[in-house]
């Protein structure tokens, strides 16, 4: 029978509809069917996808308690380039590059964004902020809860890697490392807060232009990150009673189910009611505001610390190297300087985006050149550029600033309190193992 149905213009609008020749993969939750289709060919192992993502399903329903679909689709389209993924209310259609099911880390970021897209099945197209839905098709919407719809999934896609035994509790507290250095290397963060970067997406973070990285931050990234510290709050508050997982699990069931959308209002009562103490301060400073997230405020909770020395040991930091300011590219013959970051040396003396270095010391550089000279350099040091802006030769010189380089880590503190083990384990299913406290790698 090819004859197809939709309930309503919204649930047609959002089906995604595929002619051609396909590889299918089955298997079964709960007893619904799901289907893995494959468009392309690629080094992936077609058993070890049917295991994987069952194991993504399983671990999802068993958070948010029922299965809301008669059947889903996994649509994967193998290409040679790009990535990404758009949610559908029973199916997501994922593009990802043929070869990178291999090795571990690629395939490792391939299944968080299978997770990703499969969490937005309850987070966005069923939990729905307030004016995703029913949708008026002739007009942009604007909402500030972009950071929750994108960001708490985004919290959540490792998470539940992590549920499904698919990444170790030590990869995760790695991932999200890295996360925060990325989120404190972005002077933007400073500038716009995450309901204010909801609501401008569309005039912002999809026209990135030469300034984003010191006017915008990401609701993706810094709203995973604040999911992860809210998360903490819950449990802190609640002596582990509740988590964010309440908070997702009431949201679906007092809202979704009763075909109400939510507002910022109902989101930070919920959140409330979970911890059982007003977190009206951490949604003005975290949420509505632009203030430093306290990251170890909320790890403590959990018996960890983030340290940013460079090593897993704060009284032994990594020496800081000189610092421009300036990230580059080697575009042909020219080097050009793609941005140049707020409160920086280059940005301070008089270098901008779109300039072409010619020089370095009076020696021509490329790329490569360029950054082997700069790491004979010590901070404070002068240097002088010769840069091209537009068709203007200049000399400028600049006195190099400092930064540590070496990778954010997050460890446990000395001496966790059997409280703080075992929130530990609670919030990632393994115990806090204190024999990696300080230790260097």
């Amino acid at each position: 029978d090819n004859t197809f149905r939709a309930e309503n213009f919204d649930v047609l609008y959002d089906s995604p509809v595929e002619v051609g020749t396909f590889r299918t993969l089955n298997f079964e939750v709960r007893g619904v069917p799901h289907r893995i289709v494959i468009d392309g060919e690629g080094n992936y192992d077609p058993e070890r996808l049917r295991r994987d993502f069952q194991k993504i399903v399983e671990a999802s329903v068993q958070m948010m308690g029922d299965v809301p679909y008669k059947d889903y689709t996994f649509i994967l389209h193998l290409r040679a380039t790009g990535g990404g993924g758009l949610e559908h209310l029973n199916s997501t259609a994922i593009i990802v590059q043929r070869f990178n099911f291999r090795p571990e880390t690629t395939y490792r970021s391939f299944l968080s964004l299978v997770a990703h897209e499969f969490f937005h099945v309850w987070n966005v197209k069923l939990i729905r902020p307030d004016v995703l839905g029913p949708f008026d098709y002739t007009q942009e919407i604007y909402t500030r809860l972009l950071w929750v719809a994108e960001g708490i999934t985004d919290y959540y896609e490792y998470i539940l890697l992590r549920r499904a035994g698919l990444i170790t509790d030590k990869e995760y507290l790695d991932i999200m490392a890295r996360a925060i250095q990325n989120l404190q290397n972005r002077p933007g963060r400073r500038e716009l807060s995450l309901e204010e970067a909801s609501f401008d997406a569309w005039i912002k973070y999809y026209r990135q232009d030469e300034n984003s990285v010191n006017s915008q931050v990401s609701y993706y990234d810094k709203g995973g990150i604040v999911g992860m510290l809210l998360d903490l709050e819950i449990r802190k508050r609640s002596n582990g009673a509740k988590s964010l997982d309440d908070v997702m699990r009431a949201l679906y069931n007092e809202y979704a189910k009763q075909g109400r959308n939510y507002t910022p209002e109902d989101f930070q009562r919920v959140s409330e009611q979970m911890a059982g103490a007003s977190l009206d301060q951490f949604f003005s400073r975290y949420v509505r505001g632009t203030e430093e997230l306290d990251y170890n405020a909320g790890l403590n909770a959990v018996g960890l610390q983030l340290v940013t020395t460079g090593t897993n040991d704060p009284s032994k930091p990594v020496a800081p190297k000189a610092y421009l300011g300036a990230n580059l590219r080697q575009d042909g013959d020219r080097l050009a300087i793609t941005n140049v970051l707020a409160g920086t040396s280059a940005y301070d003396q008089g270098l901008n985006a779109f300039d072409q270095i010619v020089a370095l010391d009076g020696a021509r550089v490329n790329l490569q050149t360029f950054n082997a000279l700069l790491d004979e350099k010590r901070p404070g040091d002068e240097i002088r550029l010769t840069v091209f802006r537009q068709d203007d030769l200049r000399h400028i010189t600049i006195k190099l600033g400092a930064r540590t380089e070496g990778d954010y880590r997050i460890v446990p503190i000395k001496n966790p309190t059997t409280e703080q083990a075992r929130l530990y384990e609670s919030w990632l299913n393994a115990p806090l193992k204190q024999s990696r406290v300080m230790s260097d790698e």
